[in-house]
């Protein structure tokens, strides 16, 4: 098997084991995960507008509408209108949704440690390096 064949195998079957145990597990069953990476982004940042989370999600600001909107029902994030410009509307994580996605990272950790165990710390350093490197290559 070609090297290039090799490797869009190896990824794309961890992608599907990971998202798997994700499912399984239940930890993301209240929300998307376009909503868990909106959450993600939002968390310890000030002045997010909807463009700031379009461009994160790479996908158009019109997109972005029904995601934001549904956190707002769930009562994970909150809208605040710009002071200097009453146009800008600015978004922020509630105590709720900080609360929700902490227990979701703790809930996704203990996935990813089991699907990494076998690799001592090393190894796994030198994965995060690789993807890093890749993904700042790929911007």
């Amino acid at each position: 098997m070609e090297t290039n064949e090799k490797l869009l195998s190896v990824i794309s079957n961890i992608g599907r084991l990971i998202k798997e145990k994700i499912n399984l597990s239940g930890c993301l069953n209240d929300f998307t995960y376009s909503e868990f990476e909106v959450l993600k982004f939002v968390q310890n940042k000030k002045d997010i507008t909807m463009k700031s989370v379009s461009d994160h999600l790479h996908i158009k600001p019109p997109s972005v509408t029904p995601v934001i909107d549904s956190l707002i029902k769930k009562g994970s994030i909150k809208r605040i209108q710009g002071t200097g410009d009453r146009r800008v509307i600015y978004i922020a994580l509630t105590p709720k949704g900080l609360k929700s996605l902490q227990k979701k990272y703790k809930n996704m950790h203990a996935i990813i440690g089991k699907v990494f165990g076998e690799l001592n710390d090393k190894d796994k350093k030198n994965l995060i390096k690789i993807f890093e490197k890749i993904h700042d290559k790929n911007k």
